[in-house]
């Protein structure tokens, strides 16, 4: 008998069940919006170049030469934060690593040997090897402790 819980992926997956126009609308706005932020950035960049090269900046609507210097002294701002933080942060790296990257305050057990776990299991040494070297192990007794991996379960019957 398979154990594993049998479901239908079909229940887990969200699908869009909206309708067309709303699809088209949803597309369409999309692109405005792309299409408004791309403007954006294309006009920023080209009055940047256009207001130090001395070339005609078109205005319109909000996209005006103020606009633009008032973005670029932003962008300064934004370039030396940035620059102050990747400084800190370099700082901060070489601290740690000078405080705490020589210390070597993991540590693990050593490995279980062969001998070791045919002991444990009651099992001679090629037999163990045999099971290693197995890609699939079919098991003719359970060796694995019933009260094994029950935690709260094991708790609650100790209770009552």
């Amino acid at each position: 008998m398979n154990s594993k819980k049998q479901y239908d992926l079909e229940e887990h997956l969200i699908y869009g069940r909206q309708k067309g126009w709303k699809k088209v609308l949803e597309w369409m706005l999309t692109i405005l919006a792309w299409g408004v932020l791309f403007a954006y950035v294309a006009y920023l960049i080209y009055g940047m170049i256009a207001l130090r090269k001395g070339w005609y900046l078109p205005e319109f609507g909000f996209f005006t030469a103020e606009m633009v210097f008032e973005i670029e002294k932003y962008f300064f701002y934004l370039f030396v934060a940035t620059l102050i933080i990747c400084v800190l942060l370099i700082i901060w790296k070489n601290y740690n690593l000078h405080r705490f990257g020589k210390l070597r305050r993991r540590k693990f057990r050593s490995d279980v040997s062969d001998e070791e776990i045919a002991e444990l299991f009651e099992m001679d040494l090629a037999t163990v090897k045999d099971m290693q070297s197995r890609r699939v192990v079919v098991l003719e007794k359970n060796i694995i402790p019933p009260d094994l991996g029950m935690g709260r379960k094991k708790k609650e019957k100790e209770e009552e």
